[in-house]
């Protein structure tokens, strides 16, 4: 089928009898983001108008209507029964791209990626995919700080995202979809490359410790800096997304930042080691995410509300005595 070219108006009319009303207004919202984004990083404005409003346009229909809808455009269904609602619609709705809108195969490949991501993310997959987590609708910890990296540094954020979607569905039991570990793994691949090349004359040679090493040399400097009730998790049993997790708590929001800066620094200037990325450095909850070791850096409060400790709970507790200094 020959492309038709929609502009803003049309395709907002076109759209607008497949979404509810808060579903509509999330879809604006995610246009809007994506177009911001396309003028930042220099993606085609037209595919990505195109992408962001068509995106869920299949999401209010019902789980059999889903299934219909798969059975007519050959989409093989590979989620469970309580994934089938959140996720199969970035499917149907990428068929309607298709079929009924009449979008090109890589406008349609964004659409179908923007609930979990693909292996080899494109320019406009990663817009759609991050658009829709942060328009100016969404409310939730930490999604400031997604934001404000989205127009600094594109790729970092949308491993945030994944990875902050993944700790979400662990948290509460599930199981991480293959698709977005392989996006992840991708971009992260893509983002030690970079880092490579860019810091090859004026970092640090690399050492290569092994993830109990770097969550010791972690604590160890936490422990210099005076972190207060400084705990470790081993978790390789629990999740996929770390093999331990390093809990402390700040006793004020500048104890807490100089807690986050003395990991980095320290990490960077002794082993050449950076995190891939960092959230929350304005919040009273830093993390430091050096893929094998995810440092949390607590006021107590917050560590009281989010309480890793019993949500990791299966995770086997650290004997850190011989790495902290006596009081």
């Amino acid at each position: 089928m020959k492309r038709k070219v929609w502009d803003y108006d049309s395709l907002c009319a076109a759209v607008r009898p497949y979404l509810k009303e808060r579903r509509y207004v999330h879809t604006l919202g995610c246009c809007e983001m994506a177009l911001a984004l396309a003028e930042r990083w220099g993606c085609d404005r037209q595919d990505v108008m195109e992408a962001a409003l068509v995106h869920d346009i299949t999401k209010k229909l019902s789980d059999e209507e889903q299934l219909q809808l798969c059975a007519k455009y050959g989409i093989i269904n590979k989620y469970g029964k309580d994934e089938l609602g959140n996720l199969i619609h970035a499917e149907t709705a990428a068929a309607l791209a298709a079929d009924l809108f009449g979008m090109p195969p890589h406008v349609v490949r964004a659409v179908a990626s923007h609930t979990l991501g693909n292996e080899d993310m494109t320019l406009l997959d990663k817009i759609v995919y991050l658009s829709d987590a942060i328009e100016k609708g969404r409310d939730y910890p930490g999604v400031e700080d997604l934001r404000r990296l989205a127009f600094e540094d594109l790729d970092r954020a949308v491993c945030m995202s994944i990875r902050s979607t993944l700790r979400n569905i662990e948290e509460k039991g599930g199981i991480p979809n293959e698709r977005s570990l392989l996006a992840l793994q991708g971009i992260e691949r893509a983002l030690y490359e970079q880092e490579n090349i860019m810091n090859e004359n004026n970092r640090t040679q690399a050492v290569d410790l092994t993830p109990e090493q770097l969550m010791q040399e972690i604590v160890k400097i936490a422990d210099s800096r005076k972190a207060k009730d400084l705990r470790a998790l081993h978790v390789t049993e629990q999740t996929t997304l770390a093999d331990y997790l390093v809990i402390m708590t700040g006793t004020s929001t500048t104890h807490l930042r100089a807690l986050a800066d003395e990991i980095e620094y320290q990490m960077k200037e002794k082993f050449g080691i950076y995190p891939h990325h960092v959230e929350g450095v304005s919040s009273t909850w830093t993390l430091l995410d050096y893929t094998s070791v995810v440092v949390n850096v607590f006021m107590e409060e917050s560590r009281e509300t989010y309480d890793l400790e019993r949500k990791w709970g299966d995770g086997l507790p650290v004997d850190l005595s011989a790495l902290l200094t006596a009081e």
